[in-house]
Parts: C-alpha cells; structure tokens; sequence
C-alpha cells in the first residue's frame, strides 16, 4: 500500500524547544546585565517564538475535516470522486495539510501524491477533490488521512489520524461478447417463446371465463366492471436458469493469476447478459471469498446481478473449498451448468457426477481449449470465441 504522508522529525521539535530557551536564557542575561538593546531583542523573539508554539500546538482546534466519496462500487477501469471539506472554526488562521493513503490499486488521476495544502483564514471553509482510477478487482481501501496544522510560517505544526476508511468494492470488467446458445432450457420465466406452459408470472390480458382454468385464473376486478366473468391470459414462455461454476484449480497450479482474472471477467460478463435476458442464474466457486458466501441461491433481476458482482470482487486466487458439496447445499432447481476452467482435463469429469446431471446439462468455458483430444466428449467453448474483438485486433 503507498503512503503519502508528511512527516515532521524529531529534531524540528528540539530545534523550536532549544531556540526558545536559549532566546530566554539571553533575555534574562541582557537584562541583567543592563543591555536594554539586546535584552529587548531577545525578548521579542522570545516572545515572537513562543507564541508561534502556541499558535501551532491549537492549530488544530475546532479544525473540522468531511471526506466524502461519491460510491464505493465501481467496475474495474471506472474513476470516481473523493472529496474533501475543511472549515476552520476558530479565530486563529492556520496553515494545514491534508494526506491520504490509498493502495496501489486506486490510481490518483491529478498526482502521484494524494495530498493538499493551504492556508484557512478565521472561520474560513474551502473544499477540494481527488479522482481515482479502479485499476484492479478487488477489495481496496481508502485511508486513514492525516491532518495536520500549524503557524502560518509552518514553523510548528500538530498532525492527527481522522478515523477516515472507505472500502472500495471493484467489479470485474465487463466484455462485449457474442451470444452464448446454450444446450438446455426450461419452462416458465420471463423469456417470451411460444410453448406449452403459461408462466403465471407474465400476464398479457384477460378475457371471458372459458370453465377450463382453475378459479384462481379469474381477474376479479376485471369481472365486476365488464359483469362478466373474466379470466387471466398468460404468455407461454421458457426460461434459462444457469448455475455458474468458477473452477479456478487450474489457474491455481499453473500460477496463472491473469488468466484467473481473465475468468472472473468472462463470469461477470455472462451473468450479466443472462441478467438482461430475464434468465434465472448464481454463482459458486471453489476459491476463497472474503466476508461473502461462496455460493448463492438461484435468482434474477438487478439485485441477484448486484450479488453476484459483489462474489466476484471479493474472490481470492487462493483454494477455498470443494464445488459439490457446496452445489449440495443449494437447490439448483433443474438448472444446467456452465463450466468456467482454465484447459481441459481429467477434472472435467466430476462435474458429470453432480447430482441430476447429465452430458447435455454441462456447457465447459475453457480459457484455452489446449492440445486434449477429451473436448470433442462435451460442448464446449472459448474465452476467444466468446470475445468480441475490437476492429483491427487478432
């Protein structure tokens, strides 16, 4: 983590102490020794440096600091705002400085040091803003900041610690990629298709009771206006439900933090097309995820898209625990799998072995299709192929 901080040694300290006392010491001397010109001398400046003391040790009295960032959830190559107000309520004008760390992963867009200074008048409020760039995914941190405030000579100054942090959650990048046709789709949902079940939970109309329908099929409001029975039209539809599975095993044998990068970037990327679909989808993994479960239930819409973004950031490269058991604890409701690995391999298989499982409900997602002949046994497909390319690039 970089450290942009000032700091004051402690020789500044002894120099001041020193000063003043020797400027005492020789006051005292001259006056006693009847020299008005020179005892006169020193005690001005004895004077002059004891109050500039003073004036630095309440510096920071009733000097107040807002820090206040404009989100704390971005994706990653996103810049944001953090801003600072500081109002000096007191008489006494002051010369502050304001530090902040920050890590590496927070790029500061005006400096390489993340700091400001200026001088407050009596009562005086100012305001200023830093801009940062997410260069990574991941949980990052803001802060603390350190104040610090002085004589406007900046001779003697005083610096605490605000209790300032602010978490930082940055997404995985979200590609442009080309449809994905899955293998496997199951009935109801959101998704409109002609087909032999009416999904209850996309209404189209109504019209007159036909006797055929269950009772609660019957729009009762609808009934008592046109007085006559009226009954519920739904749109026959099917629905795609996706059980994401991140097998990081691979990247974590083969050192290959980019490409598990890479893998977490075509996750987010997938969720959220199926998202903008109306398909029903999660997320589980084998890798660590911090102060996040590593597996969530079947959802859709914005807010199960925001959950499954947050699983994503907090994703360690690090082993975790096993996939099944996890996939165990959750009811996956008939959903296929897609598979998201780095290469294939004999690791491919325990997938199969998940419970209602068969060929066609398993899609594979490799980073690199490499040199195994075991690919032509399964669908499958590629970062590269999923990808679309900018024009001009290979």
């Amino acid at each position: 983590m970089k450290t942009d901080k000032t700091s004051y040694g402690v020789s500044s300290y002894f120099v001041i102490t020193l000063s003043v006392a020797t400027l005492g010491v020789i006051a005292f001397g001259a006056a006693a020794a009847s020299s008005i010109a020179l005892a006169t001398f020193a005690a001005t400046a004895f004077i002059l440096m004891v109050a500039i003391r003073l004036w630095g040790r309440l510096g920071l009295a009733r000097l107040e600091v807002s820090l206040v960032c404009d989100g704390d959830r971005f994706f990653c190559g996103d810049s944001f705002t953090l801003r600072a107000e500081i109002s000096n309520n007191k008489i006494l004008p002051v010369w502050m400085r304001l530090t902040l760390n920050r890590p590496e992963a927070l790029k500061s867009l005006a400096a390489e040091s993340v700091e400001g200074e200026s001088g407050l008048l009596p009562f005086e409020k100012i305001s200023g803003s830093w801009s940062f760039s997410a260069e990574s995914r991941g949980i990052h941190r803001l802060g603390p900041a350190t104040l610090s405030a002085g004589d406007l000579l900046d001779l003697y100054r005083k610096e605490k610690i605000l209790p300032f942090r602010q978490e930082i959650v940055v997404y995985p990048r979200i590609l442009p990629l080309r449809d994905l046709e899955l293998p496997f789709r199951d009935y109801f949902g959101i998704r409109p298709s002609k087909g032999i079940i009416e999904d209850p939970a996309w209404y189209e109309g109504t019209r007159e009771y036909s006797g055929n329908k269950p009772a609660r099929n019957i729009h009762w409001k609808a009934s008592a206006r046109l007085d006559i029975l009226q009954e519920k039209i739904f749109e026959p539809t099917t629905h795609q439900k996706i059980f994401f599975l991140m097998n990081g095993e691979g990247f974590s044998r083969a050192e290959d933090k980019a490409g598990f990068e890479s893998a977490l970037e075509m996750l987010a990327s997938l969720a959220t097309h199926f998202a903008e679909t109306g398909a029903s989808f999660t997320v589980a993994t084998d890798r660590l995820v911090k102060d996040y479960p590593a597996v969530l239930p079947l959802g859709r819409g914005p807010e199960h898209l925001g959950m499954v973004l947050e699983l994503l950031a907090r994703c360690e490269f690090e082993w975790g625990q096993s996939i099944l058991p996890l996939i165990g604890g959750v009811g996956h409701q008939g959903a296929g799998f897609v598979v998201i690995a780095r290469k294939p391999g004999e690791s491919m298989k325990k997938f199969y072995a998940l419970p209602a499982t068969r060929r066609d409900k398993v899609m594979f997602i490799f980073a690199d299709k490499g040199d195994s002949d075991e690919t032509s046994a399964y669908p499958f497909t590629t970062f590269d192929a999923l990808r679309l390319k900018k024009e001009g690039e290979r």
